[in-house]
């Protein structure tokens, strides 16, 4: 999914992420046995006892022995959807484990919440799953430079070996997906390039009962370049293609006292660097930079009622970070608020938030704030096992001020039948992209078909903003996406939509750019060694700030559509053939002043060993 040119800055931060999971695989782990194989549980539940992760909603676990031995292909960027081009034997039907909320809202979430290895549905499976594979293509393309004009028609062969890891011990929980792609370009060998994709998430267990960490490593493609849609980025032309590596480190402590109070002290690190072409135009003067990298350190600590509690529930949080960039992103930030429920029947229950922040942004002085924080609203409904009640799911929903920003927050999660669930989640906040991806990837996890997916919502990730780009600005944001997944027999149809607005904060401030979006995919599992794929994206961005000398243009359109199916030749031998259509009938990027049509048709062999 992800692609990096063949420097030295991206091969060795792809390189350090890679070999930041193995090491920790054989350190941590040693030789303890596995959980499936009869050594002592993982810890599953809020340090010092409490209910294990919720079973989640829509469904009962997958049955013991019926899962696959090798993980699904990394999603080819932009969005966390699905790679199409995963085999029949690396998804299964299991409904995806960390899809449903923590046991409590305002409670701890459960050790290990997120990571789902594959072990999980089949216990007698050893303790490491380790599958290398290796695949190669050919792709047709009749525009390869995505421009108006010249349309130049291309052949691309592509090679990949990758890697699969699945770890489930006592002390290590982890998954590791990846591979290594490269691309010859025929007529246009100047396009030639060596790519990667790698999605790795882990739950450690340093001392039990006490010490744990949380690891996330991450890398894929976007774009500086507003307008793509809901368009796989892996296609792009170097030209247009930027690299994203983010990882994120975080040792925590847990301490429970008796029931009454469950409490967490949390040291996160992350990092988030860019490759490929980083290049940015920053209106109005339209002077070309480039992205910028940064670090974040931040320190939580977090005390919350425990299970003793079931009427009055409060959550204090105490947070102060500093994300470190060569950009207007440099922030400072020191919060300190608490959560409060009462519950007045088990469905129905009132939520609050007060407190104070202190954010800094010294070069976007637009976005520092100092003072109050509130919500208020309310809960209907069940969060989770033990909470709201017995319904078929929840809705929350409050309005408030967060970072200095008013508006609504909220999420939902309810099964309008047995087999169709709708999920929302809505949001506000001051974000700059470079800490807002760090976070998105810390608070996620690979579901049973292959998509990145947050672990709460079960929402697809993003990893591009259509409207914007990539970009160095610090944004007021209002976001919401929403899902409504049905299942009817062999099909799956998934209805997935956002909507957001995106007011920047860095002189010289400018008009908000508002966009949404909806993406309709439909997959079939027409047999055991036969899966089909469909999906039809639309996307409108107004008020789009592009290349051309900062210029607005004032509504943007893509249409994205894709066709694919998958065949087990062999037992461990795939055959796939997948078409995608791009179209974007009014241009206003760079090279794309008319309309701009894509055609990509491509056949591929994979082989797992």
């Amino acid at each position: 999914m992800w692609r990096a040119r063949t420097s030295p800055h991206n091969f060795t931060a792809a390189r350090a992420s890679l070999i930041f999971f193995f090491v920790l695989l054989a350190g941590v782990t040693q030789t303890l046995p596995a959980v499936a194989q009869g050594g002592p549980p993982a810890a599953g539940g809020p340090a010092g006892g409490g209910p294990e992760a919720p079973t989640p909603a829509g469904g009962p676990p997958a049955p013991a022995g019926g899962g696959p031995d090798i993980l699904p292909l990394v999603p080819g960027g932009g969005f966390g959807f699905p790679n199409p081009l995963n085999p029949p034997t690396a998804t299964n039907n299991a409904v995806p484990p960390a899809a449903a909320a923590p046991f409590s809202p305002l409670g701890l979430a459960p050790l290990g919440f997120g990571v789902a290895p594959l072990q999980a549905n089949d216990p007698t499976a050893p303790a490491y799953l380790i599958r290398p594979y290796a695949s190669i293509a050919e792709t047709f393309t009749d525009n390869v430079h995505y421009v108006h004009a010249p349309r130049d028609a291309a052949a691309i062969t592509t090679l990949a070996p990758g890697l699969s890891i699945s770890a489930d011990t006592p002390r290590l929980q982890a998954v590791l997906t990846g591979n290594l792609n490269s691309y010859f370009y025929v007529p246009t060998s100047n396009l030639n390039q060596v790519t990667g994709s790698l999605y790795a998430n882990g739950f450690g267990t340093v001392v039990p009962d006490a010490l744990f960490v949380d690891l996330n490593s991450f890398i894929t493609q976007s774009s500086t370049l507003p307008g793509f849609g809901f368009q796989n980025l892996s296609q792009l032309p170097t030209n247009q293609q930027t690299q994203v590596y983010t990882t994120t480190v975080s040792p925590f402590l847990r301490k429970s006292f008796d029931g009454l109070i469950d409490s967490e002290l949390r040291y996160t690190f992350g990092s988030t660097n860019f490759g490929g072409n980083t290049t940015i135009v920053t209106p109005p003067s339209g002077t070309p930079s480039n992205l910028s990298s940064g670090i974040l350190n931040e320190g939580t600590f977090t005390a919350a009622t425990g299970q003793d509690f079931s009427r009055a529930l409060s959550r204090l949080t105490i947070d102060a970070s500093k994300f470190n960039s060569n950009s207007t992103n440099q922030n400072s930030q020191f919060s300190a608020f608490n959560d409060l429920e009462y519950r007045f029947t088990p469905q129905i229950a009132a939520l609050g938030r007060i407190g104070y922040q202190n954010i800094q942004y010294p070069f976007a002085p637009a976005a520092t704030f100092v003072g109050p924080t509130w919500l208020i609203g309310g809960a209907l409904g069940t969060y989770a096992i033990g909470g709201y009640g017995s319904g078929p799911g929840y809705l929350t929903l409050q309005y408030g001020r967060q970072q200095g920003v008013y508006g609504f927050t909220g999420s939902a999660h309810y099964n309008i039948t047995p087999t169709m669930l709708f999920t929302a989640n809505l949001s506000q906040g001051i974000y700059g992209q470079s800490q807002y991806l760090a976070s998105t990837i810390a608070s996620s996890t690979l579901d049973p078909y292959g998509a990145i997916v947050d672990q709460y919502s079960g929402l697809p990730t993003g990893f591009y903003t259509p409207g914007l780009g990539l970009t160095n600005n610090v944004y007021r944001q209002h976001l919401l996406n929403f899902a409504l997944t049905e299942t009817i027999g062999r099909d799956r149809y998934t209805l997935y939509g956002t909507a957001s607005n995106y007011q920047s904060l860095t002189p010289p401030v400018t008009a908000p750019t508002k966009s949404y979006g909806v993406n309709l995919s439909w997959y079939r599992d027409i047999r055991p060694d036969l899966n089909g794929y469909a999906t039809v994206g639309y996307y409108n961005s107004s008020n789009v700030i592009t290349t051309l000398g900062g210029t607005p243009v004032s509504s943007l359109n893509t249409l994205t559509a894709y066709l694919g199916v998958n065949y087990l030749l062999t037992q461990n031998l795939t055959g796939s053939i997948l078409y995608s259509f791009w179209y974007q009938p009014n241009g206003g990027t760079v090279g794309r002043s008319g309309d701009v049509v894509v055609n990509q048709l491509t056949f591929q062999l994979s082989k797992t060993f």
